[in-house]
């Protein structure tokens, strides 16, 4: 009789494999847990810096990026990563300092997008894609306005082969 289950042992094995979630992007953030707010499959990272400033990251689908860009209204500065040519980029490294030089935030981006709420003032931003750093001097964020940035880096030939991954 366990003869004749033999052959569908194979598929009920395939069936369970497919029906797994990838743990990757199953919606565990990297930092805080809101997955009671995030539907399957979208990964937001949601935090606070030690000094307490709350931040948004990600945007790697165009689920993510919608839902990113609804809760970000409420933070005043926007960071966008992208190639030159139009297409996202994640896995940006960022750092943003104040204006004496103090560390606010480092951190690899899970996605093209990071929002973040800071005090009005100036900021230094550093980012860095592919071994290129780029640099915001002088990121002014005044009081009661919001501040959105793109950042873009200029990857000539490589940015067929990071499209393709």
């Amino acid at each position: 009789m366990i003869h004749r289950f033999k052959p569908y042992v194979k598929y009920l094995v395939l069936l369970l494999v497919a029906a797994i979630p990838d743990p990757v992007r199953c919606g565990v953030p990297t930092t805080q847990s809101i997955a009671g707010e995030v539907p399957p499959g979208i990964m937001i990272t949601q935090g606070k810096t030690e000094q307490g400033f709350s931040y948004l990251a990600g945007g790697v689908s165009s689920n993510e990026r919608e839902i990113l860009e609804q809760w970000g209204k409420s933070y005043n500065v926007k960071l966008s990563f992208a190639e030159k040519r139009g297409s996202y980029l994640a896995d940006v490294k960022l750092v943003i300092e104040g204006v004496k030089g103090e560390q606010i935030i480092a951190i690899t981006t899970d996605g093209p997008l990071f929002y973040i709420q800071l005090p009005s003032g100036s900021y230094t931003v550093k980012t860095t894609f592919n071994g290129e750093t780029k640099q915001i001097k002088s990121l002014n964020v005044p009081k009661g306005k919001n501040v959105h940035q793109t950042i873009t880096w200029d990857l000539g030939e490589q940015s067929e082969d990071f499209r393709q991954r």
